[in-house]
């Protein structure tokens, strides 16, 4: 461990100890953090052996998402606002701050960011960044046709709220989730056994895509075809970038147009 990693553990130790002390943070999930944060130290670690490495990997997937996910009973993160309902019936939607997801995709987009390796398929910035504008406005026109979302605009506020919590904490740890815990590693096993580029790249592709649709348990009907394209659309600008900046992009852009002026959930 360096200097700079030594420095941004400590800080990262203070805020959540403080995030416990003051109540927003489960210490349960304190301490999974830690987990997450040693695990991905010794994980990203080129030379370690193959079969050290997949220990490794079965050990942080589950403790990652049991960390973004786990909220002890009688527990809530700070909530921001709700979206209010029929009269005499729950928020159909709650905006809550979930510090432990947040912290757990930064800890991971920091330790796990992949070197570009030599022999990996990239399109030029230019391509990659047409394929990001172009992207949310395709997913939100089918949405819109698919699933009959109609025209519902949110206060100012609520969408700047929206905004900084679906970017900081939503799209970037989930997308760090699927395309460093799943797309790159996989990618990275099937190159040791086979020098084919396209095989290398689209068969993680497809099966990160099919993980991304299974994850979203509540979905049903014309949605789960909604959620494949959307899944398989920030894999693919993963694949074409190999850059986790413009799959969070995308993730934010359509998350933000979608609850700006569209009803939501769905």
């Amino acid at each position: 461990m360096n200097k700079k990693e030594l420095i941004w553990g400590l800080v990262l130790t203070a805020l959540v100890a403080v995030l416990v002390i003051v109540g927003w943070l489960p210490l349960a999930n304190a301490i999974g953090l830690l987990g997450v944060a040693c695990l991905a130290w010794f994980f990203r670690k080129e030379e370690l052996n193959r079969w050290i490495k997949v220990g490794l990997f079965l050990l942080l997937v589950p403790l990652a998402f049991w960390v973004a996910s786990y909220e002890p009973e009688g527990f809530a993160y700070p909530l921001l606002f709700s979206l209010a309902d029929d009269a005499g019936e729950a928020a159909r939607y709650q905006l809550s701050v979930d510090f432990a997801k947040g912290i757990a995709g930064f800890l991971l987009l920091y330790l796990l960011w992949p070197r570009l390796r030599a022999n990996e398929f990239v399109v030029s910035a230019r391509l990659s960044l047409v394929f990001m504008l172009l992207a949310p406005l395709f997913i939100i026109g089918v949405a819109i046709s698919v699933l009959g979302l109609q025209w519902q605009p949110k206060p100012v506020e609520q969408i700047l709220q929206f905004a900084v919590v679906s970017l900081l904490i939503t799209c970037i740890a989930e997308e760090v989730f699927m395309r460093f815990l799943f797309q790159q590693n996989l990618r990275n096993a099937i190159a040791s056994f086979t020098a084919n580029r396209a095989l290398q790249d689209i068969i993680p592709l497809l099966l990160v895509t099919g993980i991304f649709v299974a994850i979203h348990a509540g979905i049903s009907g014309a949605a789960i075809w909604v959620y494949a394209l959307v899944g398989f659309l920030y894999g693919l600008s993963y694949t074409l970038s190999k850059n986790i900046l413009y799959p969070i992009a995308i993730h934010f852009l359509v998350n933000q147009i979608h609850f700006s002026f569209l009803t939501y959930p769905l």
